[in-house]
């Protein structure tokens, strides 16, 4: 059990340095990344905001990083429908055994897929 909270503690770290990193000096109407912990894992949620609001108007996922026990790797997923309630791989870095490479690919999403 030790372990498995190290890995969820490290995650969780990781994915708000993230978040901090990338709404560093953005407007909220262009969004803001966040995340909620997970079993095993996070899930990178942007919030959208109206024009001169503080309040969010609506969240949608946008990634979900979780550790695979069985291969002992991370898995970086993408949702594969409009309601977010379905998962499939991320086409350009399905899993690794490096965590900072998978959060890399989410913080500058070079595909243009998770934050546009």
């Amino acid at each position: 059990m030790g372990l498995v909270s190290l890995l969820q503690k490290q995650v969780e770290h990781r994915a708000l340095f993230v978040c901090q990193h990338r709404n560093q000096g953005l407007p909220p109407e262009m969004g803001k990344a966040n995340f909620e912990p997970v079993e095993n894992g996070v899930i990178f949620i942007k919030q959208h905001y109206l024009l001169d609001s503080n309040h969010c108007d609506y969240m949608r996922s946008v990634a979900k990083i979780v550790w695979d026990h069985d291969e002992e790797t991370w898995l970086l997923l993408i949702t594969d429908d409009e309601a977010n309630e379905s998962w499939k791989p991320y086409p350009y870095l399905t899993k690794s055994g490096d965590l900072t490479a998978i959060m890399r690919e989410v913080e500058k999403d070079p595909k243009e897929i998770f934050w546009s």
